[in-house]
């Protein structure tokens, strides 16, 4: 009988946690804000067909699902490519007849086998061909699928990487300026070794990311300790971009239970920590999205964080001063030199709930990135039952954010791990993706406006990744970077969106690359991509005519 008491009690208490813990997970406390926005600011999307449901080994596997945009064709129409679980192989959908179809046997993708799970993906051309090639992290470490004219061939690459250590997030550019790409790959530690979910100030807890350095012939070394960024961290991505603008590609570093760490790189294949809001404090940030919200030409940050959604005294785990930890979603305005200022609370975004994967984007043409954050943890008991909606935040004219899941008809009932945006059926606004883990993700045409736009397809050549680019219009400058590794485990699309509103010229259209190459057009046509390497070839042959005449 007394057995019988206890047992009764226990699932009292039990159903009592789910209950309040339910509570917090539901409550997002945003609506202390100003969230009212006028509908013709509201972009609405229409859901079309994607047959993918991600398969997740809770026992084995990190909770991450990756995924990447890649034209594999070269049509600047992105393919989408979904890391499969532990028992599921990955896939490549394309955009045909407003339905996104398996083409997987089409371009000969290979098969990954059931004892490996698919958990960091970019895409890049490593072999300088002209086709976008795909990089893939597993237990096992790293593999690129060469694509050759459309068609996939498997290359392993001798990954350092210790025995505790998993690959995580990836993010790949020339940090030394040689003409070959060098990859940071993030780790976290196997699943099996993980002891809890909210150890903050244990320094041997946790994995060891590596900087790997392109020596050629498809031979990468570790470089991490020489260039100064050894450290045990479990560590969700990183990013490659160039933060104060001196041409060279600077480290943006995501800790989960831990900071964001900013690194300078010194153009020497060594690298500077550089303080932030984040430094010597804790929070959980495990997205990363990367773009210039305010417009003022300086790369900015959004972190995700825990958020509302959790008790304090619960995410807070083994902190022993609770003043330093920071559970709000976080916003680094960069105020230039590596400097930073949080204004996720100036921006309306610091109170909103558990959140994962996140993405910068105009969504709606206006001028003005808005944001996409995804939501729902596929190992927290309470969130079976208790759903968060996954955020599309839209900016307003006065630099704050207003969600419009509802409205834009994006609402995501899964367990998301990130968005992915580009223009599958080109009419000049952007699609969205949800990627969601365990469960089926989704996808969404844009119903599109009447604001004005510039596309900018810079490929993937070694050249690009981390440019930037600045469109000039007679009002405003918009700029935007290519990145890989924005989201989270997961890669963008290389067709940079500018939207115009209703702008009807642009003067000029400026790309810096990263082997400090700059591309000036003047007066490109509104309305339509420019494509880099039309433009290079263009260039070139005036090059060549301009010498024969000389001669």
């Amino acid at each position: 009988m007394l057995k019988k008491t206890l047992k009764f009690i226990g699932i009292l208490i039990l159903l009592l946690v789910v209950l309040v813990l339910g509570f917090f997970w539901r409550d997002s406390v945003s609506d202390k804000y100003d969230i009212t926005i006028d509908d013709n600011k509201i972009p609405l999307f229409e859901e079309i067909a994607l047959d993918f449901k991600h398969q997740y080994n809770g026992d084995k596997s990190l909770p991450i699902a990756p995924s990447a945009l890649i034209d594999i064709d070269n049509d600047n129409i992105d393919e989408v490519f979904f890391g499969g679980g532990m028992h599921q192989e990955d896939a490549i959908f394309a955009y045909r007849n407003n339905a996104f179809v398996d083409i997987s046997s089409e371009v000969n993708l290979p098969k990954k086998g059931n004892t490996l799970t698919t958990v960091g993906v970019v895409s890049a051309d490593f072999d300088n061909n002209g086709f976008t090639d795909i990089l893939l992290g597993r237990e096992d470490g790293l593999t690129i699928y060469y694509n050759t004219d459309g068609k996939f061939t498997v290359k392993k690459i001798d990954t350092p990487i210790n025995e505790k250590s998993t690959p995580a997030g990836l993010t790949v550019g020339d940090i030394d300026k040689d003409g070959d790409l060098d990859i940071f790959m993030a780790t976290y530690l196997k699943k099996e070794l993980m002891e809890g979910q909210t150890i903050f100030e244990d320094d041997t807890y946790g994995a060891t990311s590596e900087l790997l350095l392109n020596t050629g012939n498809e031979n990468y070394v570790s470089i991490t300790k020489e260039a100064g960024l050894d450290y045990i961290h479990n560590t969700f991505q990183g990013v490659l971009v160039d933060i104060d603008n001196d041409s060279w590609l600077d480290l943006v570093v995501v800790h989960d239970t831990g900071e964001a760490r900013t690194y300078k790189n010194n153009g020497d294949l060594t690298y500077t920590m550089k303080p932030n809001p984040l430094t010597k404090k804790f929070a959980y940030p495990m997205g990363l999205a990367v773009g210039d919200y305010n417009n003022d030409g300086l790369v900015d940050f959004m972190f995700s964080n825990t958020g509302s959604t959790l008790p304090r005294v619960i995410a807070k785990g083994d902190i022993k001063d609770a003043s330093l930890f920071n559970e709000k979603w976080i916003l680094f305005r960069n105020d230039g030199d590596f400097k930073f200022t949080d204004t996720a609370e100036d921006t309306k975004i610091a109170d909103y709930e558990f959140s994962w994967g996140c993405t910068l984007a105009d969504m709606n043409n206006d001028g003005l990135q808005d944001l996409m954050v995804a939501e729902n943890y596929v190992d927290f008991a309470p969130n079976k039952l208790f759903k968060l909606p996954s955020r599309l935040l839209i900016q307003k004219e006065d630099g704050t954010f207003a969600p419009t899941e509802e409205k834009s008809g994006v609402v995501n009932p899964h367990y998301a791990i990130t968005s992915l945006v580009s223009d599958f059926n080109q009419d000049g606004y952007l699609d969205m993706i949800w990627v969601n883990i365990d469960t089926p993700s989704l996808a969404y045409i844009n119903k599109g406006g009447t604001n004005n736009y510039l596309q900018v397809d810079l490929g993937e050549s070694v050249n690009v990744q981390g440019a930037k680019v600045t469109v000039t219009t007679p009002t405003k400058t918009l700029t935007d970077w290519l990145v890989s590794g924005e989201g989270l485990a997961s890669d963008q699309t290389a067709l940079l969106q500018f939207g115009l509103g209703e702008e009807t010229t642009v003067s000029n259209l400026k790309i810096w690359l990263t082997n400090d190459e700059a591309i000036n057009i003047d007066n490109p046509k509104i309305n339509s991509i420019i494509s880099l390497k039309a433009e290079l070839k263009k260039q070139k042959s005036i090059i060549d005519a301009s010498e024969d005449i000389d001669n």
